[in-house]
């Protein structure tokens, strides 16, 4: 099922651009709901699951509405491509920041999906062999163990 409106012709385009920039808040809301194909479309290149893909649709979102109001036929670009590269900067920014929040990580954390549509873990990345990535880690808590007893 297709949940998304389709994308304004070249000339609807213009003239919906065109109310944007005198006020039209219904010509706006018209851009942004006929584009959040192209915000999904950006977000899913950095989800690694569907919680987190809504999250970054809700946050490309915000760089599609900055985009229209920051664009200008200055930029010497169509206005979706310039949106593209506001969705991506936002999206960009908003996953540097829960990054830098982010104190510890699960090495059974997905990183991502292979072709197969497999999650690539990050354990699977860390370690050539299958139980090298967890060894040191065993030996650790075995050696707090045995100073404990």
């Amino acid at each position: 099922m297709n949940t998304f409106l389709p994308p304004l012709t070249q000339a609807q385009e213009t003239l919906c651009l065109e109310k944007c920039k005198n006020g039209d808040a219904a010509a706006k809301d018209e851009f942004i709901l006929r584009n959040m194909r192209l915000v999904a479309h950006v977000a899913k290149k950095y989800a690694t699951n569907e919680d987190e893909a809504q999250e970054l649709i809700s946050v490309g979102t915000i760089g599609l509405i900055k985009g229209i109001d920051s664009f200008s036929k200055k930029h010497g670009t169509k206005i979706t491509t310039y949106c593209a590269r506001c969705i991506e900067n936002e999206i960009l920014m908003h996953l540097r920041k829960i990054a830098s929040q982010k104190i510890e990580v699960s090495l059974d954390e997905p990183l991502n999906t292979d072709w197969d549509g497999n999650e690539l873990l990050l354990s699977d990345v860390l370690g050539t062999e299958e139980n090298e990535v967890y060894k040191g880690m065993e030996e650790e808590a075995d050696r707090n163990s045995l100073f404990r007893a």
